[in-house]
C-alpha cells in the first residue's frame, strides 16, 4: 500500500535496494542489494517494502522499533539499524532520503494546482452534489468532490482529488490542493491550503527539495480566516480538529496538528511537526517551535514564543514562554531594576 494518497500523487514502480542506493549515492550492505523497495515512509509508519532514514538521534528509539525494509543512515549509526532492515549508508542521510522521495514521486516537487484540468473550468470527472453554487471563474480539478449546499466564491481553485463536505463556504481567490475537508467549513478569501511544506535538505552545492507527500485534513465546523497558509504534510498529514477557529494571517506548517475547538489569533504560526491539543487558545503573534507537543486547555498569551512542550492547562507568556505568573514577576523585577539604575 502506498504511503501517499494516490488521489494526489503518482508513484514509480519498486526498485532494488542497490539501484536505489546508486541513485542517492549510498552504499548498501553486502548481500542485501536485491531487496525490493517500493516507497518512502517515516520510521514509525514504514513497512517491509519502505525506505526511511535517521538523521536526528532523538529518533533512535523509533529506529529500534521500525519495520522499515531499508533505512538511510550515516556510517556512525549503521550499527543501530535493526536486523530486519537493510542499511543504506551515506554521510548525508537527510539528503539521501530527499533524493529517494524525489525518485519515487518525481512530480511531487512541482507546483501543479491545476493538474488534471481540461479546457473547461469544472473537470468532467469532478463530482458536485445538488445545490453547489460556484462563483465566476471557479476552477475545479479532476476527481474533486463537492458536497451539497457548498458555495465557492469567484476565482477560487479546487485542485484535483480534493474533497469538500456539505454546506461549506469558500471565499474568493482561495487555493485548495491535496486536502480533505469536512462539513460546514468556512475559508475566507486569499487563503492557501495544501501547498508544499517548507522542506529542504541543506547542502554545500545547493538545497535538495523534499517532496511533500502528505495531505491537509480539516474536520467539521472549522473556520479559517483570510490570508492564511496551511501546508500539507511531508509524509504524515497536517490536521485541523473540528470546531477550531483560525484568525487571519496564520500559518500551519507541514505535519502540524491543531486540536478540536481551539482558537488561533492573527499572525500566529505553528511550526512543522508540532501538535496542539484540544480547547487550546493561542494569542496573536504567537510562535510555536517545531517538534513540540502542546497539551489540552492551554492558554498562550499574545506575542509569546513557545520553545518547549507544554502540559495540559498550562498558561504561559513571554519569550521563551513560561508560566504566566513567573513571567509577570520577572517583568516586575526588571522594571524595578531599571528604575533603581536611573536614580
Amino acid at each position: 500500500e502506498t504511503m501517499a494518497d494516490p488521489r494526489f500523487f503518482r508513484k514509480r514502480d519498486p526498485v532494488s535496494a542497490s539501484e536505489l542506493a546508486d541513485r542517492i549515492g549510498a552504499d548498501v550492505e553486502p548481500g542485501s542489494g536485491t531487496l525490493p523497495i517500493q516507497d518512502v515512509a517515516s520510521l514509525a509508519q514504514a513497512g517491509s517494502g519502505d525506505v526511511s532514514f535517521l538523521e536526528n538521534e532523538k529518533y533512535l528509539q523509533d529506529l529500534k522499533g521500525s519495520h522499515a525494509g531499508a533505512v538511510i543512515v550515516s556510517p556512525e549509526r549503521a550499527d543501530a539499524v535493526p536486523d530486519n532492515s537493510v542499511a543504506l549508508i551515506t554521510s548525508k542521510p537527510y539528503q539521501g532520503f530527499a533524493l529517494a522521495a524525489q525518485f519515487f514521486y518525481p512530480e511531487a516537487t512541482l507546483c501543479e494546482p491545476l493538474a488534471g484540468l481540461q479546457d473547461e473550468a469544472v473537470h468532467a470527472d469532478a463530482k458536485l452534489e445538488e445545490g453547489v453554487v460556484l462563483g465566476h471563474g471557479v476552477v475545479i480539478g479532476a476527481g474533486a468532490e463537492i458536497g451539497s449546499g457548498t458555495k465557492i466564491a469567484a476565482n477560487t481553485v479546487i485542485g484535483s482529488g480534493c474533497v469538500l463536505g456539505r454546506d461549506c463556504r469558500i471565499g474568493s481567490n482561495v487555493t485548495i490542493t491535496h486536502a480533505l475537508i469536512g462539513d460546514r467549513v468556512i475559508v475566507h478569501s486569499n487563503t492557501a491550503i495544501g501547498q508544499d511544506g517548507f522542506g529542504f535538505a541543506p547542502g554545500d552545492s545547493g538545497h535538495i527539495k523534499i517532496p511533500q507527500l502528505g495531505r491537509v485534513l480539516i474536520q467539521n465546523d472549522v473556520e479559517i480566516g483570510a490570508g492564511c497558509a496551511i501546508d500539507r504534510g511531508a509524509i504524515p498529514d497536517t490536521v485541523i480538529g473540528e470546531g477550531t477557529k483560525i484568525d487571519n494571517l496564520c500559518q500551519l506548517a507541514h505535519n502540524s496538528s491543531l486540536g478540536r475547538h481551539c482558537f488561533m489569533a492573527a499572525q500566529s504560526g505553528l511550526a512543522g511537526s508540532s501538535s496542539v491539543g484540544d480547547y487550546t487558545m493561542i494569542g496573536g503573534k504567537v510562535g510555536i517551535a517545531g517538534h513540540l507537543k502542546i497539551g489540552n486547555h492551554v492558554i498562550i498569551q499574545g506575542a509569546s514564543v513557545v520553545t518547549k512542550n507544554l502540559p495540559d492547562k498550562a498558561h504561559v507568556s513571554g519569550y521563551p514562554a513560561r508560566a504566566v505568573n513567573d513571567w509577570r514577576r520577572q517583568q516586575a523585577q526588571i522594571s524595578r531594576l531599571s528604575k533603581s539604575r536611573k536614580r
